[in-house]
């Protein structure tokens, strides 16, 4: 490194001469982690409709604050005194539990909440999920896989300041661990980047389904379940095994992945669960869905809560139900939970435990749409 041209690109890939970036990089002081964390979190708050520019018509009024699992039709019905609890995999939490996540409470008006679109198209999309109750219509199924995978969308595109974020966290190391923490962020930004390609593919082709009126892009399974769940979730993912761990997708770099998308409302006196994939021959999603529609009645609630524990943060439990659940129940959530969060993007590899019931509700009524 001494005989390094000081002129020449620097090795990071920064686009800086060396000399402005990792020249005497371990004499210089170390960075606030304090200010990484925030930027991050404003990263997060960027307002931007996700229906802007796509022929859903133009927008009206600000960005609002959506709720990607709708607060008074479904929070409500599982919050005590206004809050819920939610695995968080802050930083800061991390560092002080030795790398566990914790559970913690929060309130309804800030749970499952995106900066994602305008008062009109909110409106205008999603208004037979959020002013009908949900009955497994087409239209249902498609707007709530809509709103959810944008969700996921938005977060990916937060995400992708990390690596410019994150590129000065190596000052004051010794070379080979500089060396360590580019290669890093070089992969997260690799997957951040491969996930974002694979999310706005399935985003473009659902957006035309909706700017053409065709509800024919996705098909879903949806389980009635004969009394009220104690938690709500809604998630996306890319499967890469199936409910049993056995491999589905392998993620080639020249693979385009497919998502399964899973939703829960409330009803009166009962929870519907919405299970999406895109409708195409060899779905990975309608493998999962045919293995969970094949399972006990008594068990499928308890099988798509730990999928959806596995792989998806948006998910909310009622708090009574979940500080009584017992230690081997309470063991597994968490390390489902554990298992699907890693920057890098590795599998999630914690099993799903199906002799671990949860004492959920039994399925009464299924069908596919």
């Amino acid at each position: 490194m001494k005989g390094r041209d000081r002129n020449a690109p620097c090795w990071c890939g920064s686009g800086k001469k060396y000399k402005k970036c990792h020249l005497n990089r371990d004499t210089q002081p170390k960075e606030n982690p304090w200010s990484t964390i925030e930027m991050n979190r404003k990263a997060f708050k960027q307002k931007k409709c996700c229906a802007h520019g796509v022929g859903l018509g133009p927008c009206e009024g600000g960005v609002i604050k959506a709720h990607t699992i709708s607060c008074g039709p479904n929070l409500t019905k599982i919050a005590e005194n206004g809050h819920v609890i939610q695995y968080r995999a802050d930083i800061v939490d991390l560092k002080k539990n030795g790398r566990s996540l914790s559970a913690k409470k929060i309130g309804i008006k800030d749970a499952s909440t995106f900066y994602g679109f305008c008062s009109k198209h909110d409106r205008e999309l999603f208004s037979c999920i959020e002013n009908e109750a949900f009955s497994g219509r087409q239209d249902q199924c498609l707007a709530v896989a809509y709103r959810t995978l944008s969700r996921e969308l938005y977060g990916k595109d937060a995400l992708a300041h990390l690596r410019e974020t994150l590129r000065n966290a190596d000052k004051g190391m010794q070379l080979f661990e500089q060396l360590a923490v580019q290669q890093i962020l070089d992969e997260i930004n690799l997957g951040n980047e491969a996930a974002r390609r694979d999310l706005q593919a399935t985003f473009d082709l659902l957006t035309v389904s909706l700017v053409e009126n065709r509800r024919d892009a996705i098909s879903s399974l949806v389980l009635e379940l004969s009394a009220p769940l104690p938690f709500m979730f809604a998630g996306a993912w890319s499967p890469f095994t199936d409910l049993y761990g056995n491999e589905i997708q392998k993620g080639y770099a020249d693979e385009r992945l497919k998502q399964i998308f899973f939703s829960s409302f409330s009803g009166t006196s009962n929870t519907m669960v919405c299970i999406s994939w895109l409708d195409i021959d060899s779905s990975a999603g309608k493998v999962i869905a045919d293995q969970i529609k094949a399972l006990s009645a008594d068990t499928q609630a308890s099988a798509c809560l730990q999928m959806v524990a596995k792989h998806a943060e948006n998910i909310f439990f009622n708090p009574n139900w979940f500080f009584r659940l017992a230690s081997k129940q309470r063991d597994q959530l968490n390390k489902l939970t554990a298992s699907g969060i890693d920057l890098m993007g590795s599998v999630p590899s914690a099993p799903v435990c199906l002799d671990t019931t949860f004492d959920l509700p039994s399925v009464v009524r299924s069908f596919e749409v």
